[in-house]
């Protein structure tokens, strides 16, 4: 009996033994869950900003001033005195047509005006003889009425004969091409050897200090426009520059296809720096004001009221916040309560992991990391 207790109490005191760690505490029921990282796409840093609304408008931008210049006369180019993106002034030689025939025509013009004020001076000599004979009855007064006939008809000779230089001229200077603006060759259609017809394209010239964005908006924010309201907006091909213009005109129908708005905005371009041609897409200005931003992704709509997961002390807390201004082109949000500028806030791809209370350590950008000192050379 005494040889059975002892074998018990030895097998307890064991198994108690076998249970502690080698420290000599129990282990935990649970081991602790370690923080979360947040990588710096997983946040964003509430900062202040300028938050705009308004309507969208987008559209292509055209020269405010622009001249086609076309063939006003059959023949070969001869001259052809500027290329691609040259600056040109008003009146200066674009290209010369070869008007041979034409020539011809005038000089035929000029000789016929001396031909025709020969006969005006030989019927006036005759005119005056006729009158002497009249006067002295020598000869009929029908002689002298046929002279002074023969005088008006050698009058009208000679004005039609001028018309036809006159004409023939300005012929000789359609085949002469100028500018008729002061600006660029923004298209040259025409090469020195080309036969051209009466209406051929050959330069297109563009002053480019002044652009327009010929642009439309939807119908729905009609309300919102006016001449005069400011348009700001960015080119492609120009990324994060921002541009400005006003409205200058308003197109008094819809788009029956669309039901968009045409809308022309003057911008002013005294560097030349904009295009003709390039897309532009912006936004009429209805109100513009400096305030705490936060971008859509990162305040949860989902709620009775928006959210966000903030970062407060390596922990996660939920905080409500009150939203002014919506800027839907930027997806940003004005945050008037709940946060402040410096705050850590939670985006969306990484919200579904997280909840209140959770754990976290905040990855820097790199750019925000500051490198470790290098260690002295011995």
């Amino acid at each position: 009996m005494v040889r059975n207790y002892t074998m018990a109490v030895l097998v307890l005191t064991l198994a108690s033994v076998g249970c502690k760690k080698p420290g000599g505490k129990a282990p935990t029921s649970e081991a602790a869950a370690p923080p979360v990282t947040l990588a710096p796409e997983d946040y964003t840093i509430v900062k202040r900003g300028s938050i705009s609304t308004g309507p969208r408008i987008s559209g292509t931008l055209n020269a405010a001033q622009r001249a086609v210049v076309r063939a006003e006369a059959t023949g070969t180019v001869t001259i052809t005195a500027f290329e691609l993106g040259d600056p040109v002034k008003k009146g200066d030689l674009l290209a010369k047509i070869e008007a041979k025939a034409m020539g011809d025509v005038a000089s035929s013009a000029r000789a016929g005006v001396t031909a025709a004020q020969a006969r005006v001076d030989l019927a006036k000599r005759e005119v005056a003889r006729m009158e002497a004979l009249v006067k002295g009855g020598a000869v009929a007064q029908r002689e002298l009425d046929r002279a002074r006939s023969e005088l008006t008809a050698a009058e009208a000779g000679v004005t039609q004969a001028r018309a036809q230089v006159a004409s023939s001229s300005s012929a000789l200077g359609d085949a002469t091409v100028r500018s008729p603006i002061a600006g660029m060759i923004a298209k040259r259609s025409v090469s020195k050897g080309d036969v051209v017809m009466p209406g051929a394209e050959l330069y297109e010239v563009i002053d480019p200090s002044s652009m327009r964005l010929d642009g439309s908006v939807a119908s729905d924010d009609l309300g919102a426009l006016a001449p005069g309201k400011t348009v700001s907006f960015e080119v492609r091909g120009y990324p994060g520059q921002q541009f400005a213009g006003t409205i200058a005109r308003i197109a008094p129908a819809a788009d029956p296809s669309t039901r968009q708005i045409q809308v022309l905005v003057d911008i002013p371009n005294p560097g030349g720096t904009l295009l003709a041609g390039l897309y532009a897409e912006g936004r009429v200005a209805v109100s513009t004001r400096e305030a705490i931003v936060l971008p859509f992704a990162a305040i949860d709509t989902s709620g009775d009221q928006p959210t966000v997961l903030r970062v407060k002390a390596g922990v996660i807390e939920r905080t409500v916040v009150a939203l002014g201004l919506r800027d839907e082109r930027d997806e940003v949000a004005e945050v008037t309560s709940g946060v402040a500028e410096g705050d850590i806030v939670v985006l969306a791809q990484a919200r579904k992991n997280l909840t209140a209370g959770s754990k976290v350590t905040v990855a820097q950008a790199a750019a925000e990391q500051k490198p470790e000192p290098k260690p002295e050379p011995k």
